[in-house]
């Protein structure tokens, strides 16, 4: 189970249901309390077209407590000479803050910010429907 309500910030419904379900698909240890669901369009790493790779993570307090969606974050190369990509746009649910390099931290409850957040929400939702992320992986942190 993930936690929806956020201090008065609603994940939509339809994320958590997608979130829930891909968590889902992995056997989660009880005494696991963070994870990282990180996915991927592979060409994006050789062509530099494509989807971003996306990092959404997971925390829980004890075995069998929601799952809490600390932070989710986009990546991205800055620019064609980068070797590594460098983070694009991140929303720290758990201290309600957006980031993105250009414009700096922002309020999460700004509506602008809030309606940034649930546009970036329903475009990942809309990819992963299309299977556009060839690779989905979860990893364990104890």
């Amino acid at each position: 189970m993930l936690a929806s309500d956020y201090d008065g910030l609603e994940l939509p419904q339809s994320l958590c249901a997608l979130l829930e379900e891909t968590l889902s698909r992995y056997e989660i240890p009880d005494d696991t309390r963070q994870a990282a669901l990180n996915c991927r369009d592979t060409k994006f790493y050789k062509t530099r077209k494509g989807l971003h790779p996306v990092e959404f993570k997971f925390k829980r307090e004890e075995a069998k407590a929601p799952w809490v969606l600390a932070f989710v974050a986009s990546f991205s190369y800055r620019d064609e000479s980068d070797e590594s990509l460098d983070v694009e746009l991140y929303f720290h649910l758990a201290n309600r803050w957006c980031f993105q390099p250009d414009a700096g931290v922002a309020d999460l409850n700004h509506p602008t910010v809030l309606d940034l957040f649930y546009t970036w929400c329903a475009a990942f939702e809309r990819h992963v429907h299309q299977q556009a992320f060839d690779d989905i992986q979860l990893t364990l942190l104890r």
